[in-house]
């Protein structure tokens, strides 16, 4: 093939690509936080899994207007519960870094592969009745016995702490049958941090300060869980 050939059937196949649309502009501008990094980890405490919910092409739950999107807010407090909790000297691994898609089984065998010591899922809600807010937290109620008790006990400490540094509401802890609470072989939980349609929590939500509020209450929360 000819080099003319050749660069013509490579343009062919990305030019496409340079017709995209030009990426949204999210109505919270904020980046996740740079972490310095932390050269020594406590050794005798536990490896941290947390999981920022969807992520790539699953939006999760979106507010067209001001536009914001659940998996952006997601990867957010993902990154800053990071940073507390290496403050706190834990080693820490994340599902996603950035803002692309895990399969949901692929998290889970990250975390057990791995042999984390406890996994937390992060969430946002939503729910057509807009008058509806606060935290909802999930944990699984089968499987061995040492891994229910401990996890319905996470799910309380991380409620007690978030509720007690955002002021948030606290709606229920409730068992759950998600995959990647129901398959993970650690302490697993799900939260979902606050309601998108709510007008009020969102208001909230949108500000870095708050979300701060919240990932240091759910550091917080696993913190008091593993020293408990």
């Amino acid at each position: 093939m000819s080099n003319f050939l050749r660069y013509s059937f490579y343009l062919g196949l990305f030019l496409p690509l340079w017709l995209l649309p030009a990426p949204i502009r999210y109505q919270m501008t904020e980046k996740p936080m740079k972490v310095k990094v932390v050269k020594r980890f406590n050794r005798d405490l536990p490896l941290i899994y947390l999981d920022p919910g969807h992520g790539g092409l699953d939006f999760g739950a979106v507010i067209k207007a001001p536009h914001l999107e659940e998996k952006r807010l997601c990867l957010l407090t993902a990154h800053y519960a990071k940073r507390y909790l290496e403050r706190l000297g834990y080693r820490v691994s994340l599902t996603r870094s950035r803002d692309f898609y895990v399969p949901l089984e692929k998290r889970v065998q990250l975390a057990n592969r791995f042999k984390a010591g406890l996994y937390v899922s992060i969430h946002y809600n939503s729910c057509p009745n807009e008058a509806v807010d606060g935290i909802e937290i999930y944990y699984h109620e089968g499987g061995a016995l040492h891994k229910r008790n401990s996890s319905k006990a996470l799910a309380q400490a991380v409620m007690n702490r978030m509720v007690g540094f955002s002021g948030a509401r606290a709606r229920f802890i409730r068992k759950g049958n998600f995959l990647v609470i129901r398959e993970t072989k650690m302490p697993s939980i799900l939260v979902e941090a606050g309601f998108l349609t709510n007008a009020a929590e969102r208001n909230r939500i949108r500000q870095k300060k708050y979300l701060l509020t919240l990932a240091q209450g759910l550091a917080e929360g696993i913190n008091t869980f593993i020293k408990g």
